[in-house]
């Protein structure tokens, strides 16, 4: 019988100094592509600076700077390539809410297909495909991108919390990925690491860069009468390094099962952005042990969703918002909260969170 692998890398930007790779497509009985059982509290890390980029927004009353005032002429030069209106450029990871959710598939999917038990080795969060070395921060030091191999039913048996899935859904997730493959977002953070002596290094990382790379691949097999026998397809991407940059310090646990639970807190599938990204602002604060952290209301709803702020919807904000607080109440991640005055007599919220949520 004969093989015949098809490969089609979809276009994307980014240097690459070096690729390794650790497995090839089967040629005997390929992976059915379905996820294996997770123990009850299994939890997985979603590294601290890709929350902190999906978390970035801009508010009003903070002093503002033009974004090409901060940025190194190579990050300029490629936001002016892409022709992007300047007005449209924000800084951070800003996405839709399907988006979100699928990145947090793809968290789960990094921790569960890596090496993640010993970070000296070299493959440490790389996924299950090798991964490449591209140039990363002010330094252009070498740093691995995962890639991560995993089939469109898989994917979408996670995207749907481990609910049944129907041919409908995996078209949806497949456009999903496809659509999040096409853009890029404006990164730019400081990476610290202590020194020894008290001292520390900083990397500065400055970038106009995507997300994910796909690289669809499919195995088709023939009899000897050049029939074909049957198909197997596969995906694989390609993931920025911010996935797995420094996730062995600066990190956030996530149960396995956060998609599944949040749906059903909220009560559909279709969960609001500003449902999540509060989510993920007090998962975060509840990592940090900062179990009762305050915001001023306006700078929350900014937070939450800034554009709606500035399209003066504060009403539909408050409404969503509302949403949020009962559905993160009923994940078990915050107990209850509290609106009151600060000193320059501006409304805040101060959120009590659960100590021991898991």
């Amino acid at each position: 019988m004969a093989d015949k692998i098809n490969i089609k890398r979809l276009p994307g930007k980014g240097k690459v100094v070096h690729a390794r790779s650790v497995s090839s497509l089967p040629t005997a009985t390929p992976a059915k592509g379905i996820r294996k059982e997770t123990p009850l509290g299994a939890k997985y890390r979603k590294s601290g600076h890709l929350t902190d980029q999906m978390l970035r927004y801009s508010y009003p009353k903070d002093a503002q700077t033009s974004i090409f005032d901060i940025l190194n002429k190579v990050s300029a030069q490629d936001i002016i390539e892409s022709e992007i209106k300047r007005e449209e450029i924000v800084e951070g990871i800003r996405l839709r809410p399907s988006e979100h959710k699928l990145l947090d598939c793809l968290c789960e999917m990094l921790h569960t297909k890596s090496q993640t038990e010993d970070p000296e080795k070299e493959d440490y969060y790389t996924g299950n495909k090798g991964y490449e070395l591209i140039e990363w921060g002010d330094r252009g030091e070498p740093t691995p991108a995962p890639r991560l191999s995993f089939t469109l039913y898989e994917l979408t048996k996670a995207y749907k919390g481990g609910d049944e899935i129907s041919g409908k859904d995996i078209e949806n997730v497949k456009n999903i990925l496809q659509d999040l493959d096409t853009k890029k977002f404006l990164l730019s953070y400081k990476e610290i690491q202590p020194k020894k002596d008290g001292g520390r290094y900083e990397t500065t990382v400055q970038g106009f860069k995507k997300l994910i790379d796909i690289i669809e691949i499919s195995l088709t097999e023939y009899d000897k009468a050049n029939i074909q026998v049957s198909k197997q397809e596969e995906t694989i991407i390609l993931l920025n390094p911010i996935f797995r940059r420094q996730i062995n310090s600066k990190f956030i646990y996530y149960p396995t099962d956060i998609i599944r639970r949040t749906t059903i807190a909220y009560g559909s599938h279709n969960v609001s952005e500003i449902t999540q990204r509060l989510r993920d602002y007090l998962m975060r604060e509840h990592s940090s042990k900062r179990y009762d952290p305050e915001i001023t209301l306006d700078r929350l709803y900014y937070m939450l969703s800034e554009k709606w702020m500035k399209e003066g919807r504060k009403k539909k904000v408050r409404e969503y918002t509302d949403k949020a607080i009962e559905t993160v109440k009923a994940l078990g991640l915050l107990l209850n909260y509290e609106i009151k005055d600060n000193t320059r007599g501006e409304p805040k919220i101060v959120f009590h969170l659960e100590k021991d949520w898991k």
